[in-house]
């Protein structure tokens, strides 16, 4: 059964002409609110959340025609079940020969299947044949361009061959693509650090806090560096027609929320001028800002952490965008 990839909701990739309020008009809607808005500073650390548990697995693959993406369950046919059973078991035995046979067989019968290609490739890889190895990621990749394995064992390949460049590429991809794996996140750390590419890794954690009382008054508590950002969050919360003012429907998520919200705190630390070099969230986002990253940024930092499978959802340019972000402004060399 194929579903229809929406991407609608990423208005800031797509383009998106709705004006951004700066601080000012931020305070002053708030100022004129017929909600209350008790705001106070506050000197606590505010830690990361751990995203460990959300991690995509191989069970999709995507196609796309006129009318958009497609996603489709990924899953051998009912002829090819059985060779790809024996297949699996035989690489669990180690018999690698006798796997290679039955996947071959098991791909004759069924075209589709990415995640075969790629065990192909990774029994070459075993086997010391990076050649075929590479040439059989490569036909996953094609087939599957969401296959984040393949992506990463590509990359594994590309580093036995000594080729940084293509290693570094692909592993960053195959990280875009499962954001939170910490096991393509190690790999993608020591091919940085081989390549003498900045690793350093950080998570996007606002030192905000915002409720509402049971007179729905609203509490925005706050790090003082994060002052433009929690007043812009509070209207997206829980100002009345606020995110429908500016063209999102209520409790649908646009990226022109996340973007608005940045673009006041970061005018507010320029404003102050605050020092941000030892904050590699505020640091890199004015980087990302100035190389006009900013999207790439929100996708990277704030949606795909929250929503990895989001990743399966965006075109080929917008990962490669993000690609460059992080080569380009995160991790450069």
């Amino acid at each position: 059964k194929a579903s229809l990839i929406l991407i609608s909701i990423f208005f800031v990739t797509l383009g998106y002409s709705q004006e951004i309020h700066p601080p000012d008009e931020i305070f002053k809607i708030m100022s004129d609110s017929k909600i209350s808005y008790e705001i106070k500073l506050f000197d606590k650390k505010i830690e990361c959340v751990d995203y460990l548990d959300k991690l995509n697995n191989r069970d999709s693959y995507r196609d796309s025609n006129d009318s958009g993406l497609f996603t489709y369950a990924l899953s051998p046919n009912e002829m090819a079940k059985p060779l790809f059973k024996k297949a699996e078991n035989f690489f669990q035995l180690n018999n690698k020969d006798s796997a290679l046979v039955y996947y071959q067989k098991c791909l004759s019968i069924d075209s589709t299947l990415s995640n075969v290609m790629t065990y192909i490739g990774q029994i070459y890889g075993i086997k010391g044949d990076y050649e075929k190895a590479i040439m059989w990621y490569k036909k996953a990749i094609k087939t599957n361009y969401i296959d984040y394995m393949a992506h990463w064992f590509l990359a594994d390949a590309y580093m036995k061959k000594n080729d940084i460049k293509n290693a570094i590429n692909e592993i960053v991809i195959a990280q875009i693509l499962n954001r939170n794996n910490p096991r393509i996140k190690n790999s993608m750390t020591i091919i940085f650090e081989k390549a003498k590419r900045n690793s350093i890794d950080w998570c996007f954690n606002p030192q905000i806090e915002l409720n509402q009382n049971p007179d729905s008054s609203i509490n925005v508590a706050f790090n003082e560096n994060w002052t433009g950002y929690a007043m812009a969050k509070a209207l997206w919360a829980y100002e009345p027609g606020y995110s429908e003012s500016m063209g999102v429907s209520a409790g649908q998520y646009s990226t022109l929320e996340d973007k608005e919200c940045l673009i006041v705190l970061l005018i507010g630390l320029e404003n102050a001028k605050t020092n941000t070099k030892k904050d590699p969230q505020l640091q890199i986002l004015k980087e990302a800002l100035k190389n006009k990253q900013l999207d790439s940024y929100i996708l990277y930092e704030i949606v795909l952490p929250k929503m990895p499978n989001v990743a399966y959802q965006l075109p080929e340019d917008v990962i490669l965008n993000i690609k460059d972000y992080i080569l380009e402004t995160r991790n450069p060399k």
